[in-house]
């Protein structure tokens, strides 16, 4: 692209990142026909990079390590997203609409006169099963579930490696997941507390499943209490 006497240039933004992750996620729908979109997004997300090219942090427009509210989940790698080995499929979008607008909003988004929030479980957002993690710190210890599905060839186990600040505690808990046969879907819980945060209005960390073949990342952002907890960052 051409502009003024430059013979490229370079544009970045949503605008610009959006095309390129329609077409990561087009691609991965063609090798999986059968996978939902929350199962594609969770394999963009949970494999991408968090560190640049040449193996340091990724920086902001300011040329500062960025944080997960800047870059989301990290440079989107296409390859290990066709292959993620684990994906966190979310289906309780219901759910979750009962409990953010109740029955007024169900009708209005789902359209279906026989479903009512009475017939559902109500899920708040940090329950959602979304491939990253965000969570208030509060005064005792906070917990949010998992369900992961196993999309890997037969026979495979997962540890739990937690990579935080050392003022906050993650129990993960189971901290190994074993899968038999592709399809299989593991629960698992997270459960954080820790100390004041200070003048920090967030403090952010990693939590990945790893086996032999796979390292499926999510990012963790635990908020001040009081502060914005919602669905931690996409790409």
């Amino acid at each position: 692209m051409g502009h003024g006497q430059g013979p490229f240039n370079i544009i970045s933004g949503t605008s610009m990142a959006t095309p390129h992750v329609s077409g990561v996620a087009a691609l991965i729908k063609g090798i999986h026909p059968d996978w939902s979109p929350a199962t594609i997004k969770s394999a963009i997300l949970t494999t991408s990079d968090i560190i640049n090219g040449t193996g340091g942090s990724i920086l902001d427009e300011q040329h500062r390590k960025a944080s997960m509210y800047d870059i989301g989940a990290g440079h989107v790698n296409p390859a290990r997203a066709a292959d993620p080995g684990l994906v966190y499929d979310l289906i309780d979008y219901a759910g979750y609409i009962c409990w953010l607008l109740g029955d007024s909003g169900l009708a209005t988004i789902v359209r279906n006169s026989s479903l009512t929030c009475a017939k559902l479980p109500k899920v708040q957002d940090m329950q959602l099963n979304y491939p990253t993690i965000s969570v208030p710190l509060t005064s005792t210890q906070f917990t949010v579930n998992r369900t992961m599905t196993y999309v890997g060839p037969a026979n495979s186990t997962f540890k739990a490696k937690v990579d935080v600040p050392r003022s906050l505690t993650v129990r993960v808990v189971p901290e190994t997941m074993s899968f038999s046969k592709t399809g299989e879907k593991k629960t698992f819980s997270v459960s954080v507390s820790g100390h004041d945060l200070g003048k920090e209005l967030y403090v952010e960390g990693t939590l990945s499943w790893v086996s032999e073949k796979h390292v499926v990342r999510s990012s963790v952002v635990v908020v001040a209490t009081g502060g914005d907890t919602a669905p931690a960052p996409s790409p």
